[in-house]
């Protein structure tokens, strides 16, 4: 009899952030005029670029490559030569320059909040390049620092809550000005924000202490180790179909 296989926080974690992708997502291709849908789908991208800044592995699956690739034509298909890389491709280059940081910079006193600032300061000379541009390197550089603060280094608890304030204060701002949000939007966002950083500082990779039924783990062991693929299949899905609605409006 096949066992049930276990289920960590990180699985619970990242089906949180497809469910908000899924929120986003519907306001990005079927309700553009309701901003309500975006506002409350803002902390899905957050959420895995702290776990790319969280996790150890250098590896860049060739899937990030395919699938960004596509994503990436289908935005050129809807919105022209002035659509961005997709976020895959910001993965995929965190993965090559997380080491690196982590290396030169994580174990120096304060660097990397002096690196988050200055990722703050060039975040307008990258634009929109890629999406989500250097803000959303600033939640992968707080997935390092919490990394290194559950490791125990000397200073990096106040390190990390540093991080964490310049990321989700520049995340706040740069979202608020991009989507021209207004009061009431801003002060939700606020609040999912700040919700948002509290649950990635207590953040702790660990088997769960209760255990779902042996076809809901494997559901969510599914989603935990395919999160990025189902991310990508989705937004195909939601893209090409919101293509043929605007082919058949045209008509």
């Amino acid at each position: 009899m096949q066992h049930a296989p276990k289920i960590t926080t990180t699985d619970l974690l990242k089906l949180a952030g497809l469910a908000l992708v899924l929120v986003d997502h519907y306001g990005l291709f079927f309700a553009g005029e309701q901003t309500w849908w975006r506002v409350f789908g803002r902390p899905a991208a957050p959420i895995f670029f702290f776990l790319i800044g969280f996790a150890r592995t250098g590896a860049i699956p060739a899937s990030w490559l395919v699938l960004g690739a596509i994503l990436t034509g289908l935005d050129i298909i809807s919105d022209g030569w002035d659509a961005s890389l997709n976020i895959l491709f910001s993965f995929a280059l965190l993965r090559l320059a997380l080491p690196r940081v982590e290396t030169l910079v994580a174990h120096r006193r304060f660097g990397l909040p002096l690196l988050a600032l200055l990722l703050a300061a060039l975040a307008p000379l990258f634009g929109n390049v890629i999406e989500y541009g250097l803000s959303g390197w600033l939640w992968a550089l707080l997935g390092l620092s919490a990394r290194l603060a559950i490791a125990g280094e000397p200073g990096s608890a106040l390190v990390r809550n540093i991080v964490a304030l310049i990321c989700g204060g520049f995340y706040l701002f740069s979202e608020s000005l991009f989507w021209e949000l207004d009061f009431a939007q801003v002060f939700t966002l606020a609040l999912l924000t700040g919700a948002l950083a509290a649950t990635l500082l207590a953040f702790h990779r660990k088997d769960l202490e209760w255990s779902p039924p042996a076809p809901l783990a494997r559901a969510l062991n599914c989603i935990g180790h395919r999160s990025l693929e189902i991310y990508a299949g989705s937004t195909i899905a939601m893209q090409v179909v919101s293509l043929m609605l605007d082919t058949e409006g045209e008509e």
